[in-house]
């Protein structure tokens, strides 16, 4: 019920949807009555939890880190605990009035009873879920009612007053804005080339970021001048410009930018937004590409992962390391925003951009702790990477956070960082507490 009844959360349930079936269910339970029926005085916990988590459920699963989150119900419920009364609602001790207690060994019909009497609605908190999850998880259905509602209205003007502007004058107007707004942006990466003394792996990071940002410019002022060249009438609207058309009224990003993008869940107007701030950061190291900025905006470049594979090249050849061997290793400073910083990173790279969503991080004590109510995101503050070799990477007490572009999660991972807890990492695991770099 847990594994299945998670799905409706998205994003913060799984990173995949899977199709888990009444059958697996029945297979598990055969195969736990054959293991109960042969096995010795001891129960083989270990050897159910494999089984379950590894071949039954764990079949369907492909995202390691949702073969993760189902390992760590396997390893809190399948214990001898549970034929005792314990808590079945996992981490559940903060939460006051919300419980679940599993009975001692009775028949089945008082079981049945039991379930009746003492199981509560349905809450997030089940699933070891912050209550924010259900709010999230509201707002996405009330999300995709209204667009889909939007979706559905006529495209053809009702005639029905003044002042009333067609979907074709909307977007005219959204089109004129953007070719007004990046019209003239476009990045000379050849004669900056050509500038630099030595072109290290910073630097190839962000003249890669320029090249792909100067491949997005060209599509958009190309695609936006072929529409305005059909609405004046001399070019046959083609289905792909009827499409930007309706992108652009519809307030969504063109599917033809979107391919040249980022992956990103924002409207147009917000995309646009971002968009300028992303090449305003390329700007300003274009002002002194000698050296990286003092906070990387990480959330404002295309291909992340092209720069903390950077850092640890700098290190590999700084300290004579082999590249395989190194890991980056994530130390979360206390402070808020890149003005607060007095420098660059003396062993790696300051960044910035990233918010917590599932729990929060309290800066005092500089530890992942519960979310506050209705606060669905956490800022989080700069945090300095560095590369360290992979034995030298102390994991003890920590929780490796997962970090994604979008609150898909899934296919935007990026990397893992190194977070500090007091909580068992499994209370993190099953609460989807992940960072986010893109937030809609």
């Amino acid at each position: 019920a847990i594994v299945v009844e998670r799905k409706k959360f998205g994003g913060i349930g799984y990173n995949m949807m899977y199709p888990f079936a009444i059958g697996d269910l029945r297979d598990s339970a055969k195969c736990l009555n054959n293991y109960m029926e042969n096995a010795p005085t001891k129960i083989p916990w270990a050897d159910l939890r494999y089984i379950f988590g590894e071949i039954m459920y764990g079949g369907h699963i492909v995202n390691d880190f949702d073969r993760l989150m189902a390992n760590a119900y396997l390893d809190f419920y399948m214990k001898d605990e549970l034929l005792d009364e314990t808590e079945m609602y996992p981490f559940a001790e903060d939460e006051k009035g919300v419980s679940f207690m599993s009975p001692a060994a009775t028949t089945f019909e008082k079981y049945i009873e039991h379930i009746d009497q003492t199981m509560g609605p349905d809450t997030p908190i089940a699933f070891g879920l912050h209550p924010n999850a259900e709010i999230d998880f509201r707002t996405t259905q009330s999300n995709v009612m209204f667009k889909t509602l939007l979706e559905l209205q006529p495209r053809e003007a009702t005639g029905s007053g003044e002042g009333v502007a067609t979907p074709q004058q909307i977007a005219e107007g959204i089109a004129q804005d953007m070719l007004d707004k990046f019209g003239e942006k476009m990045f000379d990466t050849e004669d900056l080339i050509r500038g630099l003394d030595e072109q290290g792996p910073y630097q190839n990071v962000f003249i890669q970021e320029m090249d792909v940002m100067n491949v997005l410019l060209a599509e958009m002022k190309r695609s936006i001048k072929e529409l305005q060249l059909g609405f004046a009438g001399e070019l046959t609207m083609s289905e792909k410009m009827e499409s930007l058309m309706d992108s652009l009224y519809m307030d969504s990003i063109p599917t033809g930018w979107a391919k040249k993008s980022w992956p990103s869940k924002r409207a147009l107007a917000s995309w646009s937004a971002n968009f300028m701030d992303r090449l305003t950061q390329l700007d300003e190291w274009m002002g002194n590409p000698a050296d990286i900025p003092k906070v990387t905006w990480l959330a404002g470049m295309i291909s992340p992962m092209s720069f903390l594979t950077s850092i640890c090249q700098v290190a590999a050849n700084k300290n004579q390391w082999e590249l395989d061997k190194l890991v980056t290793f994530t130390d979360v400073t206390k402070k808020m925003s890149a003005d607060e910083t007095d420098g660059s990173s003396r062993d790696g790279a300051y960044i910035i951009g990233m918010q917590m969503q599932g729990a929060r991080w309290d800066v005092a004590t500089g530890l992942i702790e519960k979310s506050m109510p209705k606060e669905m995101f956490s800022p989080m503050p700069v945090m300095n990477v560095k590369a360290v070799t992979k034995e030298k990477a102390d994991v003890q007490g920590i929780y490796m956070c997962p970090v994604y572009i979008t609150e898909q999660r899934g296919p935007t991972y990026v990397f893992q960082a190194q977070l500090k807890t007091k909580s068992p990492p499994a209370r993190w695991i099953l609460a989807g507490v992940a960072l986010i770099m893109d937030i809609a």
